[in-house]
């Protein structure tokens, strides 16, 4: 398999979320093995390594030596749930943000709540921006940045919404791009990227056979295999000369192996590309 380098500059790792049944040492193991840039470290992976006796110092030094970024570290918080839940959300952020100092990662993921914006109502968006804006706080203070992923059943699922939540949340706020979130809603994703493409530092990326009617008998696939016509949004974020981490994002049994695929297609997309050929 051949990962070299593109004149994109795209640099790729893998989400660990998938990866919730493999413990830190094997999560990064396997994206050493598979020749990624980084690693998307969920905060459970990184609670349960320090439980365990381990330091940030030493996955630190691990990190660095295998020659491994961490683009982000992904927390599920929303602030939308309870009073309780949202402190509990900010206290989550805030963790997340001093690991994140220690270990050099620039930003976190966030959702911005947990349900439909079609659906929220006005205190689940006061208590969403609310959130937002204390945890841009908290992560402002370790020298990091606070990143609202764009995602189907949250306040992040439309144009209008996620421009309503950067206006109410402030310049500080990063987006995370997921083009497949607008597709399984019947949107074009192509459109949200161009828009807010400034304020997008971080991009996942995934792709299935969908079903539309029954959500649970998608086929999970290669990002240039599946139903969503992620080819596109690769030119285009080739295009826009992006250069930053794309993260393969996938769930199951097959994660190791769809990243691996996607990866060698991604690189020979871009390459191919790079050659200006059809």
């Amino acid at each position: 398999m051949s990962t070299e380098p593109n004149r994109h500059g795209m640099k790729f790792s893998i989400c660990s979320t998938g990866l919730k049944g493999m413990i830190l040492k094997e999560v990064l193991e396997a994206a050493n093995r598979s020749q990624l840039d980084g690693v998307e470290l969920w905060d459970g992976h990184i609670e349960s390594y320090l439980d365990d006796g381990g330091t940030t110092y030493e996955l630190g030094r691990y990190l660095w030596e295998h020659r491994l970024r961490v683009p982000a570290i992904s927390t599920y918080a929303s602030f939308s749930k309870s009073e309780v839940a949202w402190e509990l959300d900010l206290q989550q952020v805030k963790r997340a943000a001093h690991w994140a100092k220690e270990l050099g990662c620039p930003r976190i993921r966030t959702f911005a709540g947990h349900l439909p914006s079609r659906e929220a109502t006005p205190s689940v968006w006061d208590s969403v921006v609310s959130g937002l804006s204390a945890a841009s706080a908290a992560c402002a203070e370790h020298g990091v940045r606070l990143a609202i992923e764009m995602h189907n059943d949250t306040l992040a699922d439309t144009e209008d919404t996620i421009a309503k939540l950067l206006d109410r949340g402030g310049p500080e706020l990063e987006l995370i791009y997921d083009g497949f979130n607008f597709f399984v809603d019947h949107q074009d994703p192509l459109p949200v990227l161009d828009r807010f493409y400034r304020r997008i530092s971080h991009v996942h990326f995934k792709n299935y056979r969908w079903n539309h009617q029954d959500w649970a008998q998608s086929v999970p696939v290669p990002v240039l295999q599946g139903d969503s016509d992620h080819r596109a949004i690769l030119r285009k974020l080739a295009e826009l000369e992006y250069d930053g981490f794309l993260s393969f994002e996938y769930f199951g049994d097959r994660v190791l192996e769809l990243t691996q695929l996607s990866l060698i297609e991604v690189t020979r997309e871009l390459s191919i590309g790079g050659d200006d050929r059809p």
